[in-house]
């Protein structure tokens, strides 16, 4: 059965929590030493409000709402993205990707990430390919 996407459709959307413990781990993975990362002090030293959700870490968690939204058959041709405010641990945020424009075997995807206070995070667009022969 294939499954056509329009403009407007919503993937579902993806909950998640970012903990001090999280960016702890992801800042060792991902080799990035900046204190503001998992140095509670030393974050508000620098004028934070706390340690600071790496903005590479909210990208991933808005391509996995896409990723985890369209399944096996689909892969991300490109991505752009702009943060509009910064994230403080602990947090609890909320991805969504809607349907922009859909043509084909290729759709635009617009991401917004969503504070639990209502307030836009974070905005970009992803367009994603159909891939051809893949399996479910």
């Amino acid at each position: 059965m294939s499954i056509s996407f329009q403009a407007g459709d919503r993937l579902p959307p993806l909950e998640h929590t970012g903990t001090p413990f999280q960016l702890f781990r992801y800042s060792a993975v991902t080799w990035n030493p900046h204190r503001i990362h998992f140095d509670e002090s030393y974050a508000r030293e620098e004028g934070h409000d706390g340690v600071v959700l790496h903005s590479h870490l909210r990208a991933a968690l808005a391509l996995r709402c896409v990723t985890e939204g369209l399944g096996p058959k689909w892969h991300v041709a490109r991505v752009a993205y702009r943060l509009r405010r910064p994230v403080y641990a602990p947090a609890d945020l909320t991805y969504t990707a809607r349907v922009t424009a859909a043509e084909d075997d290729r759709l635009t995807l617009e991401l917004i990430e969503q504070h639990s206070s209502g307030e836009v995070g974070f905005e970009g667009t992803a367009w994603v390919n159909k891939t051809t022969g893949a399996t479910t």
